[in-house]
C-alpha cells in the first residue's frame, strides 16, 4: 500500500505542471490553425499549404511530456538534498582519493568515490569534458 500512495502523491503533485504545458500546446495549436484559416480565406491559397505546420498536442506529444515530469519528480538527486556518491574510475598516474580520513594515492583496482574529494575548506568542482 506504501508504494502505490506513493505513486498517487507524485501523480497529484506533477498534475499541475501537466496541464498547463497541455494548455499551452492547445493556445499553440489554436493558434496556428487561426493562422492557417485566415490565410486560406485571403486571396493567396498557395500561402496555406507553404506553411502547414504540425499539430502539437497530440497523445504522443502528452505521452513524452507525461513521462519527461515522472523522470523528474522520481530523480534521485534534489535540490537542497544530499550530493550521489558515485563511483569513480581511477586513471593512470594515481588519483588522490580520501578514503577512511586519510589520503591515499590510488593506482587503479581500488574502490573510490565521489564525495572521498570533498574537503570543508573547498568546494568540490566535478568537470565532466572530453579529451579529444
Amino acid at each position: 500500500m506504501g508504494m502505490a500512495s506513493e505513486d498517487l502523491l507524485v501523480t497529484l503533485q506533477i498534475l499541475p505542471g501537466f496541464f498547463s504545458n497541455c494548455l499551452f500546446l492547445a493556445l499553440y495549436d489554436s493558434v496556428v490553425l487561426v493562422k492557417r484559416a485566415v490565410s486560406l480565406l485571403s486571396c493567396s491559397q498557395s500561402a496555406g499549404s507553404s506553411g502547414e505546420r504540425q499539430r502539437m498536442l497530440t497523445s504522443e506529444g502528452l505521452r513524452s511530456i507525461w513521462k519527461s515530469f515522472l523522470l523528474d519528480a522520481y530523480k534521485q538527486v534534489k535540490l537542497g538534498g544530499e550530493a550521489p556518491n558515485s563511483k569513480v574510475v581511477n586513471i593512470p598516474g594515481g588519483l588522490q582519493c580520501r578514503s577512511g580520513g586519510g589520503t591515499t594515492t590510488m593506482r587503479g583496482g581500488g574502490e573510490c568515490h565521489l564525495l572521498d574529494f570533498e574537503s570543508s575548506n573547498r568546494p568540490l568542482v566535478v568537470n565532466f569534458g572530453s579529451a579529444t
